[in-house]
């Protein structure tokens, strides 16, 4: 009696063991999945980095975004179509988990930069959101109706719409593909500096455009000359050449007059390309003077409102 006792006592015991090493197993499952890098937190197509606003204004995309986990910022960088204007944006920050500010500076043209400072450690994501304050041209409806009812009819479809259509909204998720970690610290700088700076850099790449059309400008010249020098000898060839030689000869002075034409309109395309080049840094000149006497306005910084 007393042997067969112990072994249900044993049996119990075992199934008590098996029943918490199940638990365990589950929690630990359950932690893992909580705390997993790949875990999603954000649906995948929502994590695109280019979106149109429904008027037709424009397209801004993300083209860079990094994180600087040791320091709390994230850096991003803003590419929008020529018919948008940054300076026209106005954008918010909402934090899932955590908060942040946001500092948005619009450079050249149509680049801007945006930097996240303070973000709390365990965020979980951010939303970003632009509205376009130049409303597009599609906005104004110039339609007549028949009669109301054909009015409340055809525009409810366009009123019926969750989102405003000079709204557009990115998100990025702590785990995102997209979001790389910064190789070296994010550095935070004021709004006239980082500006300044960036505007001057682009003015030294396009100065050194400049100096590739001039390059291209001498090249072809010089090139044009040695072909005119070869027409001119091979003209005088042609006293002296019949039939199969003379046609090869006048078949190679007609592509070299070809290439000689095909040459001029290079350099007319280089003289048009630098005169471009002059107004953009003309103009990105007078974008610097007016940022450094205060004439040109920055944004303030945005505090983070809760990503639900």
């Amino acid at each position: 009696m007393k042997i067969k006792q112990k072994m249900k006592e044993n049996a119990a015991a075992t199934k008590f063991w098996i029943v918490m090493a199940l638990v365990g197993l589950q929690c630990l499952l359950l932690i893992g999945t909580l705390f997993a890098r790949d875990r999603q937190i954000v649906p995948q197509s929502q994590l695109v980095t280019s979106q149109t606003f429904a008027d037709g204004s424009g397209t801004i995309e993300i083209t860079h975004q990094e994180y600087d986990s040791k320091n709390h910022v994230m850096k991003l960088d803003l590419q929008a179509t020529t018919d948008l204007s940054m300076n026209q944006l106005s954008p918010n920050l909402f934090v899932k988990n955590g908060v942040g500010t946001m500092q948005y500076i619009p450079t050249i043209d149509n680049k801007a930069e945006i930097f996240i400072k303070n973000i709390s450690p365990k965020f979980e994501a951010i939303s970003l959101s632009f509205e376009n304050n130049n409303r597009s041209n599609q906005d104004v409806d110039i339609n007549i109706y028949d009669n109301s009812q054909d009015a409340k009819t055809l525009t409810s479809g366009q009123s019926s719409s969750p989102t405003p259509s000079n709204l557009v909204y990115f998100f990025i998720s702590s785990n995102s593909k997209y979001l790389k970690e910064s190789k070296k610290p994010i550095k935070i700088e004021s709004q006239k500096v980082y500006a300044v700076e960036a505007i001057q850099s682009e003015i030294d790449f396009q100065n050194k455009q400049t100096e590739k059309m001039d390059q291209a400008i001498s090249t072809l010249t010089k090139n044009q000359k040695d072909d005119s020098q070869q027409i001119s000898e091979l003209e005088l060839k042609n006293d002296y050449l019949t039939g199969g030689n003379l046609s090869s000869n006048e078949s190679h002075i007609t592509s070299l007059q070809a290439d000689i034409a095909s040459k001029a309109q290079q350099i007319q395309q280089a003289k048009q390309n630098k005169q471009v080049i002059t107004q953009a840094v003309d103009k990105m000149k007078q974008q610097i003077s007016d940022i450094q006497s205060g004439k040109y306005k920055f944004p303030d910084d945005t505090k983070s409102q809760k990503f639900k």
